[in-house]
């Protein structure tokens, strides 16, 4: 089924894909990795991008990852080693390491190669990474997304150039040239170039949501269900997204502050003067930054805790590893459900730590581990400072706040047993004749 208003099959241009990664945000770089699986549309986006790096005078690195998920996956890693030899490319086998899911294999698969990738690229100084990601699979994630009742946020295109998922410190950018290219124009490139590919038995079994979506999309007879339209559709939704986006920053400009350390401060108004859907982006950003999490909370439970807070009666409630209480000001302080930390970092020859998924921490030359401010921790520390739950209830100003943020935040214990206070804290009591580590709350 050719895509209405398109050249489908033919093959894809160097020249076209030089301005494909135009669009992108690459910049001034030079190194840049290639995620390449042996697969068609990775094959071809390396020998493009092979050429557009010889070209623009960058170093192109490639990475494969051997999932361990068949018994061939091993097998066809090497094969890619020696194309990517025959090509000149530097080339990395990464693994994935541990016991591997029985459900839900594909998602699971997806997150591991995004972790595996990114701890690659920040450990080598990468800063970009090229993925295959093309219109079709921008076509069958819309459809998915709707199947599951997805909103404006799961229903919007990926974007060409954004974070990496998963990789919280934002170092590592992945960029997707062939977002707006169809599949068949990136085959018909490959047969063209005489390269061959691997296919995924996977892509036969549709067990898969994915693969039965996908052949929904080639087989179907109803007009105008087609990849064209899906991934179209899709990116209007970006653009709607790009709109709420923007009137939630503003909301979050007015209605909220984040404290340094690590709790949010939101005006109780905000519920009763906000459009629903900005109230609820809000929340949902509040919830996620305060928490540290990689995703949003459900949408129902949302919606469920939205309704409590514009009751008089409420007083608090646990969501998304958060605790939202109401202070004597009516406004609403979410806090960091101490409950929810398990983190326990030891620190080995690194100075910088991403400790909570909310902390960025530069440990100096502390030895020990990084832990939560537990009270085993805290009695320690009034030992040697009296006035801290005092000096901290003053700045949290109420007992309550300051005794559900104490666990949240974060301390060295060295190998001497002692405690290192974070230097905010110190800051906070006013003890500049202590010496503390530095770190910052990720907003």
């Amino acid at each position: 089924m050719q895509l209405e208003g398109s050249e489908e099959t033919l093959p894809l241009n160097q020249e076209e894909f030089n301005a494909l990664m135009r669009s992108t945000s690459v910049g001034n770089t030079q190194n840049i990795a290639v995620a390449v699986s042996g697969g068609g549309d990775s094959m071809a986006l390396t020998l493009c991008l092979k050429n557009w790096c010889d070209a623009n005078n960058v170093s192109l690195v490639a990475l494969t990852i051997d999932h361990g998920l068949r018994d061939a996956s091993g097998q066809e890693a090497e094969q890619v080693g020696k194309w990517m030899e025959y090509l000149k490319i530097d080339h990395h086998i990464l693994h994935w390491e541990g016991d591997k899911p029985t459900s839900n294999i594909q998602d699971e698969a997806r997150t591991a190669r995004y972790r595996i990738l990114g701890n690659w690229c920040i450990k080598n100084k990468v800063s970009d990474l090229i993925v295959a990601h093309h219109l079709d699979d921008q076509a069958e994630t819309f459809l998915i997304r709707l199947f599951r009742g997805s909103g404006i946020d799961g229903l919007s295109a990926m974007n060409v150039s954004s974070p990496l998922p998963l990789n919280s410190e934002n170092e590592v950018c992945v960029h997707r040239p062939f977002l707006k290219v169809p599949k068949k124009r990136i085959i018909a490139f490959l047969e063209k170039e005489g390269q061959a590919w691997i296919e995924d038995p996977s892509n036969y079994q549709d067990k898969y949501t994915r693969i039965k979506v996908r052949s929904l999309l080639s087989d179907t007879e109803i007009d105008g269900l087609n990849a064209g339209r899906m991934a179209a559709t899709a990116d209007r939704m970006r653009r709607v997204k790009s709109l709420l986006d923007g009137l939630t920053d503003s909301a979050e400009f007015e209605y909220v502050s984040f404290d340094k350390l690590g709790f949010a401060t939101l005006n109780q108004g905000f519920a009763d003067e906000l459009h629903e859907e900005i109230a609820l982006r809000l929340l949902s950003r509040c919830l996620k930054k305060v928490s540290g999490e990689q995703y949003v909370p459900r949408l129902n439970k949302l919606e469920y805790l939205l309704e409590n807070l514009k009751s008089e009666d409420f007083t608090g409630q646990t969501l998304h590893g958060t605790l939202l209480i109401k202070n004597n000001n009516g406004q609403i302080n979410i806090c960091r459900e101490g409950s929810k930390i398990s983190d326990k970092i030891d620190i080995t020859s690194r100075k910088q730590y991403l400790w909570d998924r909310r902390f960025l921490i530069n440990s100096g030359n502390y030895q020990g581990k990084i832990v939560g401010l537990t009270k085993d921790q805290y009695s320690n520390v009034e030992t040697v400072i009296p006035e801290f739950k005092d000096a901290l209830k003053t700045y949290c100003k109420t007992v309550e706040v300051r005794d559900r943020i104490m666990p949240t935040l974060p301390c060295i214990i060295t190998k001497k047993n002692e405690v290192v206070l974070w230097d905010q804290l110190l800051s906070i009591l006013n003890r500049k004749d202590l010496v503390g580590f530095s770190a910052d709350f990720k907003e």
